[in-house]
């Protein structure tokens, strides 16, 4: 997937880890639904600590986007949801570290964060959705085709 980073001169200049904006190739858009810290046994990972619960809503995040034959480099879009403000460093600081992994050409997806009252489940302090998209699949190189062998025509007779 071809894809290029809007970079504002003036307003809009992004204030942390996260690209203004990006300008994708054509493919098929993957949204994947905002994941919580719950592990794949259904318990919440990592109850009171931002960092703990950030590490397995990535790993969840990772897996569906496997599933759908996408990785990070795919990622166009987060909405990272917050359930408290002291939270933002951080989770920041969590980025810090692992973003560096998860994209490693400094190319972050562009990302809004919120800070709502509650999520789904008491304990969960994050959840994060994103959209990627799905570069179209490499095709095979066409074959020539090969000249279709005709029957002879009849001979035409002569008057």
């Amino acid at each position: 997937m071809a894809r290029r980073v809007l970079r504002p001169k003036g307003e809009g200049k992004p204030i942390g880890m996260y690209s203004a904006g990006l300008d994708v190739d054509a493919g098929r858009l993957i949204f994947v639904a905002g994941q919580v810290a719950m592990d794949a046994e259904g318990r919440l990972v990592g109850e009171g600590d931002v960092a703990a619960q950030a590490g397995q809503v990535y790993r969840n995040l990772e897996a569906i986007l496997k599933e759908a034959g996408c990785g990070w480099r795919d990622v166009v879009k987060f909405t990272t949801f917050l359930t408290r403000h002291e939270d933002f460093g951080p989770f920041g600081e969590w980025r810090k570290r692992e973003y560096a992994r998860l994209f490693p050409d400094g190319v972050f997806p562009p990302n809004t964060g919120v800070v709502v009252q509650a999520l789904a489940r008491p304990g969960m302090l994050l959840e994060v959705e994103a959209i990627a998209v799905k570069p179209p699949a490499a095709r095979p190189a066409a074959k020539p085709a090969k000249a279709a062998k005709r029957p002879a025509s009849p001979a035409r007779r002569r008057r």
